[in-house]
């Protein structure tokens, strides 16, 4: 299978090159350099060029915070960007696979969020990414949306951010009323890969199994690295981040668990597989 990935030198981008390449699948890999989403001729051009069987796109813009002064990029980006990689997908026959977002759900929930399930997303990232998934569905061609939650992956996202502070000697804020499933992102990459070859269309949900709060997240990633800092529970209120949360964004992962014939990697487990992949790129350097 040829598949054209967007996006490709971004934390999932990379996972889902690497695994698709392990796969011995044609991965073609376009980073922003390579690639701008929001030039739409640029895009018709290259995805027909390319004649992928699937485009996985991970190209986005995922600036939570940063998303609420600058709304017209994200939307540039996440909504303007997916038609155009929808479209082009479309036209060239080829499947999309559209990567969205846990932050499309309100958090008013205290029980897992079903694909089907209402949206309402509190933020300017949650709104766009949501009306990226509408922007993919209106193309018209066959549509993937694989719904991920709390990703992160060797230097970027939560973890390794604490991990660089708590190494560094800070003193740590982590906020303890926010409720998710985090994702390493090469089980979220194996599992979109999964429901690809399985021919799955429509809304699926790929996370970390369990289900954690920030600061247990931090509190375990600190005690498997064995670094000592103080950590300070907030509440979401008391911590300000610009962008407002969900304080409950757990995706339910039954159907995608029933679709794949197996349960999806608790988020413990992609810990354990982060710090073997830090010591990995440790040993190589």
């Amino acid at each position: 299978m040829r598949i054209l990935v967007t996006g490709a030198t971004g934390l999932l981008g990379t996972a889902v090159t690497a695994e698709g390449r392990a796969r011995g699948l044609d991965m073609i890999a376009l980073g922003q350099a390579d690639l701008d989403v929001t030039d739409a001729p640029s895009v018709a051009r290259v995805v027909t060029e390319a004649g992928p069987e699937a485009v996985i796109h991970c190209a986005a813009y995922t600036a939570v915070d940063r998303a609420e002064s600058e709304p017209r990029l994200a939307r540039l980006v996440n909504v303007d960007g997916t038609r155009h990689v929808a479209e082009a997908a479309a036209e060239a026959g080829a499947v999309l696979v559209y990567v969205s977002t846990d932050y499309v759900f309100d958090g008013r929930k205290r029980t897992p969020y079903l694909p089907e399930d209402r949206p309402g997303p509190l933020g300017v990232y949650g709104r766009t990414k949501l009306d990226g998934e509408g922007a993919a569905v209106s193309s018209g061609g066959e549509v993937l949306i694989a719904r991920t939650s709390w990703l992160y992956g060797l230097g970027s996202g939560f973890v390794p951010a604490i991990l660089a502070a708590a190494r560094a000697g800070r003193a740590l804020q982590i906020v303890e009323d926010q409720r998710g499933r985090p994702t390493w992102a090469p089980h979220a990459a194996a599992a979109i890969l999964d429901l690809l070859q399985a021919d799955a269309r429509g809304l699926w949900h790929v996370a970390g199994g369990g289900e954690t709060t920030w600061l247990e997240l931090a509190r375990e990633a600190l005690r498997t690295d064995g670094t000592e800092v103080e950590v300070v529970p907030v509440s979401t209120d008391a911590y300000g981040a610009p962008a407002p949360r969900p304080a409950y964004s757990v995706l339910d992962l039954t159907a995608t668990e029933s679709r794949l014939g197996r349960r999806m990697p608790h988020w413990r487990e992609g810990l354990s597989g982060f710090f073997e992949a830090e010591a990995a790129a440790v040993t190589r350097r």
